[in-house]
């Protein structure tokens, strides 16, 4: 537990300008719980999602960094800090879902993630995932979720936030399955699936859905896990199993630990980092270990909670409504 202290120093704020809600108030937070004497470098994010020739003129002389934004706001941030790894980040969370805050135990609202940055708070040395020249934090895929955000409507993202993602999903849901080489450091596997993730957390979408026991973000590993599920009943099987967390010994899953994986797919698919897409597979996907300084409660605890019946039955009529392909 530490107690930072920033006076006299300068602090570089990243605030992506179409984050949810006021862009202003977080500014006016920010100063509010600074002391008087921090000076805030406030860098406002453009559609670029190269964020380094908009930081790096200031990374040498600041202390810290907080980026203000949805989970793909800070991915773009720590991609930037790459050689300026010892700087701590704060997150001011202002996205969709904000997986990356909620795991962590940061809070959601404004002016709590605001005065624990300047006021008492732990450092915690979490893990980094990189792939295709960009660094993520929590998870990346390719198949069903990254069709997922292909599909998901930016408005309808900003309006309803991560239940959009359930529509989009359940539109997907039976989508073609494709062919994948997955290669390790100690295996290569050859399967069709559905959907390959490379996880570096343990949740999607929100920690209400932890997409596999025991995944930690601190291990110095990645967890690749392969739903080879590809026809409706299976599809809905794996689906109770996920839902009643019980996706551990399924006969649908495939595990693996890694610390460096090559993923390829017949066809190719788009690839998704922290629910933004980056490219297509093939893809390299390495971790490295330690490199995130992230700022977060002194007690924070695990933030997966219970999932609501409502959420479940959800999933389940979502599935259920999706014709097979055979009846299209």
């Amino acid at each position: 537990m530490t107690s930072t202290s920033w006076s006299g120093k300068t602090i570089l704020v990243v605030a992506n300008p179409l984050m949810r809600g006021d862009p202003q108030r977080v500014i006016t937070a920010l100063r509010r719980y600074a002391p008087p004497d921090v000076e805030l470098e406030i860098r406002w994010t453009t559609p670029s999602r190269d964020l380094r020739p908009l930081i790096a003129d200031c990374l040498a002389h600041v202390a810290a960094v907080i980026a203000c934004g949805g989970d793909g706001t800070v991915a773009d941030v720590v991609t930037a800090l790459e050689g300026f790894d010892h700087l701590p980040v704060g997150i001011i969370p202002r996205g969709s879902t904000n997986v990356v805050a909620r795991e962590n135990g940061i809070p959601l609202d404004v002016e709590p993630a605001a005065r624990l940055i300047f006021g008492e708070h732990a450092i915690a040395k979490l893990d980094v995932g990189y792939c295709l020249g960009r660094r993520f934090l929590h998870m990346g895929g390719a198949g069903l979720d990254s069709r997922l955000f292909c599909s998901t409507h930016p408005g309808l993202k900003r309006r309803i936030g991560w239940l959009a993602y359930l529509i989009a999903g359940a539109q997907n849901l039976f989508a073609p399955p494709a062919w994948f080489t997955i290669s390790t450091e100690q295996q290569t596997i050859h399967l069709r699936s559905l959907l390959v993730l490379v996880a570096n957390g343990a949740a999607i979408v929100r920690p209400s859905f932890p997409v596999y026991p025991g995944l930690r973000r601190d291990d110095g590993l990645l967890d690749v896990i392969a739903f080879t599920a590809t026809t409706p009943w299976p599809i809905v099987r794996t689906i109770a199993r996920f839902v009643t967390r019980r996706l551990a010994g399924s006969g649908d899953i495939v595990h693996v630990q890694c610390q460096r994986v090559e993923i390829a797919a017949d066809p190719p698919l788009p690839v998704e980092l922290d629910g933004d897409v980056v490219g297509f597979t093939p893809a390299t996907v390495t971790v490295q270990p330690g490199k995130l300084n992230l700022i977060v409660p002194p007690a924070s605890a695990g933030t997966g909670t219970p999932l609501r019946s409502n959420v479940a039955r959800l999933l389940f009529n979502a599935a259920k409504s999706v014709p097979s392909r055979r009846s299209r």
